[in-house]
């Protein structure tokens, strides 16, 4: 995929598809940060994804973020997304935009490679006015998601964004499966 420049003030970097990311390389970009998604306290058996999105800055992995293809049913109708999960940016690169750039790739892969019209993605509600900002919305209905105990109501803030005219369904969301 060849260089791409994000901030102005920043250093050339490049996106690559991968269809695996291993635990040396999420560790690698976790540094000495035990749980750098501040996910743990939700205590959620998280689903893994599918495709990768590495973008390297100066020959390291500087970001990740996961994709998979997926289907939920918002009242009963079948939807089908694409899933955003494992989004993480190695602590000394934050605040360069490379989450925004990798993010904004993978809404290009969505709608044009995997043919989806929504993406889903989960945060912390610290993270939620960032999001906003790239445009996403809040899924305001229920979402329920599937742990080993069995159904539960997503604990994590539900965002979406439409990769086209289409809005996003009211209605609650039945996830079919582990969050990603």
């Amino acid at each position: 995929m060849g260089a791409h420049t994000g901030n102005p003030h920043s250093s050339p970097y490049d996106i690559r598809i991968a269809d695996s990311y291993s635990p040396a390389e999420r560790s690698e970009l976790a540094g000495d940060e035990t749980d750098p998604s501040q996910t743990a306290c939700y205590r959620l058996q998280w689903r893994p994804t599918e495709k990768h999105l590495l973008l390297f800055q100066g020959g390291e992995i500087a970001c990740h973020l996961g994709l998979l293809s997926h289907s939920v049913e918002v009242a009963s109708v079948p939807i089908p997304v694409v899933g955003f999960g494992g989004l993480l940016v190695r602590k000394e690169c934050r605040g360069r935009g490379y989450a925004h750039a990798v993010m904004q790739r993978a809404e290009w892969i969505a709608r044009d490679e995997m043919i989806a019209n929504f993406v889903v993605f989960f945060c912390r509600p610290a993270l939620r006015a960032l999001y906003e900002g790239m445009g996403w919305k809040e899924i305001a209905d229920p979402v329920w998601i599937e742990q080993p105990q069995g159904r539960i109501l997503m604990p994590a803030v539900s965002m979406v964004k439409s990769l086209g005219p289409e809005s996003w369904p009211k209605g609650e969301v039945q996830l079919c499966s582990r969050p990603w």
